[in-house]
């Protein structure tokens, strides 16, 4: 089941989650790895798995629209804060090779983490990452690479503007201008694709006053992945030290009605001691500790959404990472 973007779905009451770690601190870099694009200041946030900055195949919200068209994070960055997510912003650019660090902390419901930030030069590009897993031992480091998205706001027709959402062309500031954007060119014939899509990359031209691009094609154009990604942490409460539970494996679900579900998963594995059960959790409320690998739930709601999360706890109390999954019970 696809999640929600935000906005889209800022309306309907957001269920809670569990964290991998509670009140813990991390350290998220993120390097661009092309060669010739420009990221708009960055926006990172740990927030609740049921939320997104972007879902592909959906229609972006206006606060991805302001930041894939303009780079402007400002919008993201109070919903995010309004739904009691941790939000990091960045302060410039970041140029191809370069990199940027923020910092950001776990709760008792921000558990993964995403970001964004336009990429330059491209009608509505962006970097984006969706809410990817936390490292769950103080230390440790999770590394994840970024792709490029087109958010289909805006077509694709490659000519410098404004950069305000609704208006066609890329800002373009000194530091793209000196890579070599250029001015005049009558554009490219297309038209936006309506929802959030991976990125074909720019098509440009070699003619710096006119042509049909003021992409430059022997600088401007890119592949995916376009950023490399490591988020370490670095303060607050671990679950263990690394010789706990692991994570339990392949956790999925059953909806039997409109009032009954079954959860199930592959056991995890302890380093230094043997699991005694796994908690339960249901959209962020402990319901039941066992020792089995299955859970039957019944008395729901109909046609709700419910999530679901697991972890294991070995015999000297250290717990694993939360696996969450949800399920729709039928109308």
């Amino acid at each position: 089941m696809l999640k929600k973007p935000l906005v889209v779905a800022f309306a309907t009451a957001l269920t809670s989650a569990i964290t991998v770690a509670e009140a813990s601190e991390f350290e998220v870099t993120v390097t661009n790895l092309t060669s010739g694009i420009h990221f708009t200041p960055l926006i990172v946030s740990a927030h609740t798995p049921d939320a997104a900055m972007f879902n592909t195949s959906s229609q972006a919200s206006p606060q991805l629209q302001a930041i894939a068209e303009g780079g402007d994070v400002s919008a993201m960055a109070a919903l995010l804060e309004s739904i009691g997510a941790s939000v990091a912003t960045g302060d410039g650019l970041v140029a191809p090779g370069a990199s940027a660090t923020f910092t950001v902390n776990s709760s008792s419901t921000n558990s993964v983490l995403s970001l964004t930030g336009m990429l330059l030069p491209t009608n509505d590009g962006f970097v984006g990452l969706n809410s990817v897993t936390l490292p769950t031992s103080m230390g440790t480091t999770k590394a994840y690479t970024a792709r490029g998205y087109d958010a289909g706001t805006e077509a694709n027709v490659e000519v410098v503007g404004s950069g305000a959402p609704g208006e066609a062309g890329f800002p373009a500031p000194p530091p793209v201008v000196a890579t070599g954007t250029g001015t005049g060119a009558t554009g490219i014939h297309t038209e936006a694709e309506g929802f959030v899509t991976v990125h074909r990359g720019v098509i440009g031209d070699l003619d710096a006053t006119g042509g049909h691009s003021d992409i430059n094609a022997a600088e401007h154009r890119w592949q995916n992945p376009v950023a490399s990604v490591s988020i370490t942490m670095v303060g607050g409460d671990g679950n263990n030290d690394g010789n706990g539970p692991g994570a339990v494996g392949n956790l999925g679900g059953l909806v039997y009605s409109p009032s009954a579900v079954e959860i199930f998963w592959e056991p995890a594995i302890s380093n230094n001691s043997i699991i005694t059960g796994y908690e339960i959790n249901r959209d962020g409320e402990l319901v039941e500790t066992r020792d089995g690998t299955s859970f039957f739930n019944e008395g729901l709601q109909s046609d709700t959404d419910y999530t679901f999360s697991v972890r294991a706890i070995d015999a000297n109390g250290n717990a694993g990472e939360y696996q969450t999954v949800v399920l729709r019970t039928n109308p």
